[in-house]
């Protein structure tokens, strides 16, 4: 995999062009584009660049090994757990039926945010969680075109008169971080609010999570394809399979997308063609008083905002951009970790600009606030794009819980 540096919107339009996967949802002046390419297509792309004048270096030499690795240690865990989940349920069976235990020291697993779940370990997870605690229950609320469940995680429900903090995650397959570290915001947020924290900020709204919005295409990430971005519909007419999610709203429709069905940008054949998009679209549009929302990816560190598809400024957008630098501000002050806020084209330049995604849909919806957080994909060893090792979920979590704590102190 190699990172090119684009200097000029030529440089951008020669990288869009070139034959090599690309890595990166967000190409920008200045800005790291990373392209997947084979041994010959690297040393010519490389020899290429190096004429024009484009800083070209090699993220990694050997990144299918890098997979294999990262799938192992996966698979390790995954087992682990596995076993400590039929260990568990035979336990259950010698023992009469309880009801929930309040104590949020109850549960005891090897679990620790420190690895990538398969899906559904992440909702076997999440279900010990519904059971231990009265102020989190998760929901089905629709089905992927493989038949797996998309899930609603609602913390702090019971009140149904408090507005709603919307948050989705994991609609790009490759992403692994958005929704592990989701995961560890969900089980903070779960376990503040049962110890009676967060009183004047987190308490004063539901928390209504989507963490896993596109089960099929993670799947396909574990074992087919690690850097599948889309879903795995199969397309009428073509060989090629998915849509890209996040170019399947109607906001927007079809601009920096593709009507191409083998292009990762693969728009669909209409708005809200997918079972993915349409379970957002229903959930959001019967669910009353929605104060924001908030859609979950990796990698970029940004923190954008609507419009993402167009240069005309959103009415909002002072607001939008005040709540933006205060959350950015309080997580670099936190665990300098920056996350550069602004709206598409402020943080990427003209070739940001791509419509049909959730943000600028949400907004049209009569949600006040919202936004895309775009996750890190640098630790202290490097740049490793959508392979950041699992070692850093709770350090992402952590960013992630103090930018929502503080935008619900200011909302």
């Amino acid at each position: 995999m190699l990172e090119l540096i684009p200097r000029s919107g030529e440089d951008i339009s020669w990288v869009q062009g070139l034959a090599c996967r690309s890595m990166t949802d967000w190409v920008g002046v200045g800005r790291p584009a990373h392209l997947l390419c084979n041994r010959k297509q690297a040393r010519s792309l490389k020899s290429s660049a190096r004429k024009k004048g484009i800083p070209t270096t090699y993220v990694s030499k050997h990144l299918g090994r890098e997979i294999k690795k990262e799938a192992r240690s996966v698979d390790q865990m995954n087992d682990h757990i596995s076993d400590r989940k039929v260990n568990s349920d035979k336990k259950k069976k010698n023992k009469k039926k309880k009801t929930k235990n309040k104590n949020v020291h109850a549960i005891k697993n090897n679990f620790r945010h420190r690895a990538y779940l398969g899906s559904q370990l992440m909702y076997d997870w999440l279900d010990q969680l519904d059971t231990k605690f009265d102020n989190m229950i998760m929901e089905n609320i629709g089905k992927t075109g493989e038949g797996r469940d998309i899930k609603i995680v609602k913390i702090n429900s019971n009140n149904t008169d408090l507005p709603i903090i919307f948050i989705d995650a994991g609609i790009h397959a490759r992403e692994w971080i958005s929704p592990a570290a989701t995961l560890f915001l969900i089980e903070k947020l779960t376990k503040s609010l049962t110890k009676g924290r967060g009183k004047n900020d987190i308490s004063k709204f539901q928390w209504h999570i989507i963490p896993l919005a596109n089960p099929d295409g993670y799947e396909y990430t574990r074992t087919k394809d690690r850097m599948w971005r889309k879903n795995t519909v199969k397309n009428p007419g073509s060989s090629c399979i998915g849509v890209d999610l996040n170019r399947n709203f109607p906001e927007g429709y079809g601009i920096g997308a593709s009507k191409n069905p083998c292009s990762e940008v693969f728009q669909g054949p209409h708005p809200l063609s997918e079972l993915e998009s349409v379970t957002i679209k229903n959930y959001i549009t019967k669910t009353k008083n929605i104060k924001a929302a908030i859609s979950i990816h990796s990698y970029g560190n940004v923190l954008i905002y609507p419009w993402g598809y167009k240069q005309t400024q959103h009415p909002r957008k002072k607001q939008l951009a005040k709540l933006a630098t205060d959350i950015s501000n309080a997580i670099q002050e936190k665990h300098s970790e920056k996350y550069e806020p602004g709206t598409a084209r402020e943080v990427f330049g003209l070739w940001g600009l791509a419509g049909g995604a959730t943000d600028d849909w949400y907004i049209t919806q009569g949600i006040e606030y919202s936004y895309t957080f775009e996750l890190p994909e640098r630790d202290g060893d490097g740049d490793h794009g959508f392979l950041l090792p699992a070692k850093n979920i709770i350090k992402v979590g952590r960013q992630m819980l103090q930018g929502f704590t503080t935008m619900a102190e200011k909302l």
